[in-house]
């Protein structure tokens, strides 16, 4: 577009894809709860989220969870999930 810089034409078009963590635990831990917040050395605030994901269920080992970024106090950001067959 005429008059962006070209900076601002990257930030536009990375802005359509959802956010994802560089790397993941394997296997994943299980958070405490609190109060029915998630708790990790602190509470986790919900900063976005829910972004449901479903796969596997064509070859049986299907996996259906609701996926959060979650804030730490110290700063640290962390993708957290519940699973949505087992309601952890």
């Amino acid at each position: 577009m005429p008059g962006e810089s070209p900076g601002e034409n990257i930030d536009r078009e990375a802005s359509r894809f959802p956010r994802r963590p560089l790397w993941l635990l394997d296997p994943p831990e299980l958070l405490e709860t609190v109060a029915g917040e998630p708790w990790l050395d602190g509470r986790l605030h919900l900063a976005r989220g829910p972004e449901r994901i479903e796969s596997g269920w064509w070859d049986g080992d299907d996996i259906a969870r609701d996926y959060f970024e979650a804030l730490h106090p110290s700063g640290a950001c962390y993708w957290i999930f519940r699973e949505l067959r087992e309601q952890r």
